[in-house]
């Protein structure tokens, strides 16, 4: 997937993608519309998260100067549960 995206300059690619949505109009219903919407926004959030993450990564290790390993299975474990716990707390104030 080395050609994903594309090398092609940023208002082509920009405007392929509105021209791929305003395509799909005609085709679709208001609530396909809405429907297909949400899904591709769904496909653009796991992917920003997930780079966003990466970067966040990447730059701790960058400033770690090298000497310090994250054991990145055990780091994403104890962040899951740090996160579970917040939100059970959070949901523990509603009656």
């Amino acid at each position: 997937m080395a050609n994903i995206p594309p090398n092609i300059d940023a208002s082509t690619f920009t405007i392929s993608a509105f021209l791929i949505g305003y395509l799909l109009i005609d085709d679709l219903d208001p609530v396909e519309q809405n429907s297909i919407g949400n899904w591709f926004m769904m496909v653009g959030q796991v992917l920003c998260t997930n780079s966003a993450q990466q970067q966040v990564i990447n730059n701790r290790n960058k400033n770690d100067g090298g000497d310090h390993v994250i054991n990145s299975e055990l780091t994403s474990f104890e962040s899951l549960r740090r996160s579970v716990n917040t939100i059970d707390k959070e949901l523990n104030k509603f009656p």
